[in-house]
């Protein structure tokens, strides 16, 4: 299973659908957040250099973003998508 991210595009915001393939322990990670209502989001910045990594989730009803993580576009993307997926299934064990 690749991860599904919902990719914000410039200059609009459009919205479409994306995967990242990270490893399996990674992904079933993720699978478990997604399963719990959770969602994952990623867009490029007005910068053109940074892309922001997020893991949605309903708090008191409404989608909040529970995890961000900044990071440069290239390579330091998957250590961020890494980074996000845990810190979200974390913030699922430790809510209320």
């Amino acid at each position: 299973m690749s991860i599904p991210f919902t990719q914000y595009l410039l200059p609009d915001g459009r919205r479409r659908p994306e995967v990242i393939d990270m490893p399996e322990e990674i992904e079933a990670l993720a699978e478990r957040f997604i399963k719990s209502g959770g969602r994952y989001e990623c867009e490029m910045l007005r910068d053109m250099e940074t892309i922001s990594v997020t893991a949605v989730h309903l708090v008191d009803d409404e989608p909040q973003d529970v995890v961000i993580k900044l990071c440069k576009n290239g390579p330091d993307v998957v250590p961020a998508v890494e980074h996000v997926v845990r810190e979200s299934v974390k913030w699922l064990e430790d809510k209320p």
